[in-house]
């Protein structure tokens, strides 16, 4: 199919205060990869980096208000300074996964790990825990659950689940609100500016977007519809000012991704041509979550 004209959202509320506007640097981190690194856009290279444990597996990268750096890694989430000073590191329970850290736009911060029972808080910028809520996701691996959870206009959490490839809303008490079910392992959820939502379905090998509402999929963007690039398993993707999407083409499921030599990182316009692109293994590993950096 043809991709249609993007319409996309000049208010992300579901993203980082940061991640708006045209950016010359993006903090980029990745499942599989040993560090979080800040790119220079133009050169494609790497200006800050820093390093994370065999095993961390990072799935979320945010960049504060005050330029500090937020990272999920697996066992926790923490917040450092650009020189590597930690400010505070949130560990989740043993046998858990902390795979959301993000910015939310009152400037706390959403953190969520894979548990049973699952879950969200939301924490102040000191890491003080404002508030808990624990649910039951019904998926009994902390892996196979979620990876970036997110919060919507009426302040209810979406909960993209893995294995029952469900977008599940959520109250901030731990009530069901809705769910939909979606292609795919859902990856992350995000907001457009008609009310509806990208929702990244990981080995399904696409994208769509959601009215959620309705349940309905009003469009979809398969794995060769773009020129030049082609989807493996769709992680984050965020809609920027002026109609342009990043998408993190992760290609760890696939071993012969690499040799295809198919960009880790693509940034789409509103008509969804490359305008550009991250295609270098040997120096970006895998690319899972993004950040622009104003």
């Amino acid at each position: 199919m043809k991709i249609y004209t993007f319409i996309l959202s000049a208010c992300l509320l579901l993203l980082c205060p940061a991640c708006y506007g045209v950016s010359r640097y993006l903090l980029l981190g990745g499942s599989g990869w040993d560090k979080i690194a800040i790119v220079n856009k133009n050169s494609k290279k790497i200006e800050w980096e820093h390093p994370l444990e065999k095993g961390w597996e990072c799935n979320s990268v945010a960049v504060t208000p005050d330029g500090n750096i937020l990272f999920s890694y697996s066992k926790g989430a923490k917040l450092i300074t650009r020189d590597h000073k930690e400010i505070w590191n949130i560990a989740a329970p043993e046998g858990c996964e902390m795979q959301t850290a993000r910015v939310l736009p009152n400037g706390n911060y959403l953190l969520a790990w894979c548990g049973c029972p699952a879950t969200i808080m939301e924490v102040n910028a000191k890491g003080e825990i404002l508030s808990r809520t624990e649910l039951d996701t019904g998926i009994d691996q902390p892996h196979a659950q979620f990876r970036q959870v997110n919060k919507n206009e009426r302040g209810n959490y979406l909960v993209p689940l893995f294995v029952s490839s469900e977008i599940r809303e959520i109250s901030p008490s731990g009530q069901f609100v809705k769910s939909v079910k979606v292609d795919g392992n859902p990856f992350c959820v995000a907001a457009l500016d008609n009310g509806n939502y990208l929702v990244a379905c990981g080995d399904a090998h696409c994208f769509v977007e959601l009215n959620f509402e309705t349940e309905k999929v009003v469009r979809k963007v398969n794995a060769s519809d773009i020129e030049g690039g082609r989807l493996f398993f769709v992680a984050q993707l965020l809609p920027i000012h002026g109609g342009s999407l990043y998408i993190c083409n992760w290609q760890g499921h696939d071993g012969e991704a690499a040799k295809g030599h198919y960009p880790q990182l693509i940034e789409i316009n509103e008509v969804g041509k490359i305008v550009w692109e991250l295609n270098d293994n040997a120096t970006f590993g895998m690319i899972s979550s993004i950040c622009p950096i104003d």
